[in-house]
């Protein structure tokens, strides 16, 4: 997969270069061109990023693990993010990409599938079997609280598929202090048709919002958001190649702040792209 990478980083009273995919003639500014992707607003709310961490030779994961991320995602439509992370690991063969890898070890899944929220996964003990409810739970509870919260900072990000490119703008604004902001765009496939051991389709199972690549960066945490201070806004843009195996009508992508302390990366916050057609 070839990656095209883009990371402009301007004071918010610049506007974004036009280039031949992304202008529009509007009629109300004298025939003049206008930025259909330009990104004007950031959207102040929070969002909770959902992780499922799998493999594709797991049992469990096409079984109760199945189950669990379909509830997961119906739960938490609107609220979060939902993803599911390949990375590698001893159940792993199909979906792995490096950057899954590199969240998944940050995020301290150990057995597969392992769900979290946020950063990390569930806190719930395994040692007597898993407690799918008791996850869930916990799960929830996590993005009821981050939707509660103070919005810390955000990313309004929108996006074009054409001639098998995705081409993103984003505009991000701190609303209280982010020490280190760091921004990972990614890219998300749904109803990936594909193995997966212990589901009754075998071959035909349907994965649900596979991690297929992050736009900034490629490491799994993204891009620093420079100058990004309270009060103000910053905005870039991102441009990736749409790998031949990928479904374009099934991508989405989402859009994670994060603030790096130390040699960690915290949750800050997340929100989901708008296609802009």
């Amino acid at each position: 997969m070839k990656k095209i990478f883009v990371l402009s980083l301007v004071a918010s009273m610049f506007l974004f270069g036009c280039g031949p995919d992304d202008t529009t003639t509007d009629p109300d500014n004298g025939g003049g061109s206008t930025d259909k992707l330009a990104v004007t607003a950031v959207t102040k709310e929070n969002k909770s990023l959902v992780v499922k961490y799998s493999g594709t030779n797991c049992p469990p994961c096409g079984t109760w693990g199945w189950a669990m991320m379909a509830e997961l995602v119906d739960a938490v439509e609107g609220e979060a993010v939902a993803m599911t992370a390949y990375g590698q690991n001893f159940v792993a063969e199909n979906y792995i990409i490096s950057e899954a890898t590199t969240l998944q070890n940050a995020w301290g899944a150990t057995g597969y599938p392992h769900f979290g929220a946020n950063g990390s996964v569930t806190s719930i003990d395994r040692g007597s079997g898993v407690n799918t409810t008791a996850e869930k739970d916990e799960i929830y509870q996590r993005v009821n609280d981050h939707k509660a919260a103070d919005v810390v900072a955000n990313t309004t990000l929108n996006y074009e598929i054409v001639d098998g490119k995705i081409n993103m703008k984003y505009l991000s604004q701190a609303y209280s202090a982010v020490d280190a902001p760091y921004l990972a765009i990614y890219v998300l496939e749904n109803k990936v048709k594909g193995y997966q051991s212990g589901h009754s389709e075998g071959n035909g199972a349907l994965h649900k919002f596979v991690l297929r690549a992050e736009a900034t960066g490629g490491k799994g945490y993204g891009s620093s958001i420079d100058g990004l201070n309270v009060g103000s806004t910053v905005s870039g843009e991102a441009t990736l190649d749409i790998d031949s195996d990928w479904d374009e009508s099934h991508l989405t992508i989402g859009v994670v702040m994060y603030n790096k302390v130390g040699t960690k990366y915290e949750f800050v916050n997340a929100s989901l792209g708008n296609l802009v057609e």
